[in-house]
């Protein structure tokens, strides 16, 4: 029997003020690239030897990778050359939310985001309160009616979530079958694709699948033990033992 460990990338840029929230986050914010050199050092230190590395397609996946295999290059242990996996992209939640802000059923939500007088992170408060309230219309597919198919509303390209979940299932079957036979395999993704991928697992639903996406904190390891196609939960969202309680984060 063979295991996989999903890690969510280390902590991404992310500004305070909802208007660039998501502007430069495909990259690592100082403390994530401290975290990803912290997360290295927990695995050297254990002792983990892999035999395969995938990556996701976004630079946070990527740096986060790299800094784990500096880890490994200071600590003497092999680091294989790691495979991208384009399917592991993270969800178009963000892309829907700005979508759905800019409509009439959303007003009150975005003068909260908006407000002149608030600070930043009151505003930020509000804005991720709307987020978790769009995106899991959006994952109950409930948002179908309002998008129309229209592809003058600036949604018409928008992957569902239903597409999304398909396309990561897609990409685990590329992991097995490139990984047929590796004893230990690492897969460095986003909070959605480990969330989607851990509630196929289970059998889990829409909604439950992106409230899982929610829960997966920067830096985390998931682990799935498989044998052949059949794939079991072992673990999920297992916090390195870090030595301070700032670099646990989940943006």
């Amino acid at each position: 029997m063979s295991r996989i460990i999903l890690v969510r990338h280390a902590q991404a840029t992310f500004s305070a003020d909802p208007a660039e929230a998501f502007e430069n986050y495909d990259q690592l914010s100082a403390l994530g690239l401290t975290q990803a050199d912290a997360l290295g050092e927990e695995l050297v230190r254990s002792r983990v030897v892999f035999d395969r590395v995938f990556v996701g397609p976004a630079r946070r996946h990527e740096q986060t990778a790299d800094g784990v295999a500096s880890a490994y290059s200071r600590g003497g242990l092999p680091w294989p050359n790691p495979s991208t996996i384009q399917e592991l992209q993270e969800h178009s939640g963000a892309s829907v939310v700005e979508i759905m802000l800019s409509r009439p059923q959303y007003e009150d939500a975005r003068k909260q985001i908006q407000a002149p007088g608030a600070d930043s992170r009151t505003r930020a408060r509000a804005y991720f309160s709307a987020f978790r309230e769009i995106t899991r219309s959006w994952a109950r597919a409930e948002l179908t009616s309002d998008w129309g198919g229209d592809p003058s509303a600036g949604l018409g390209a928008v992957e569902s979530w239903q597409a999304f979940r398909a396309r990561v299932q897609r990409g685990v079957g590329r992991i097995l079958e490139e990984a047929s036979g590796s004893a230990t395999i690492a897969v460095f993704t986003s909070g959605g694709p480990i969330g989607s991928i851990v509630a196929r697992v289970l059998g889990l639903d829409d909604e439950q699948a992106i409230e899982l996406a929610w829960a997966v904190q920067n830096t985390t390891a998931t682990e799935l033990v498989f044998r052949e196609d059949r794939l079991s939960l072992k673990s999920f969202n297992a916090q390195p033992r870090f030595s301070s309680v700032e670099l646990v984060t989940y943006v």
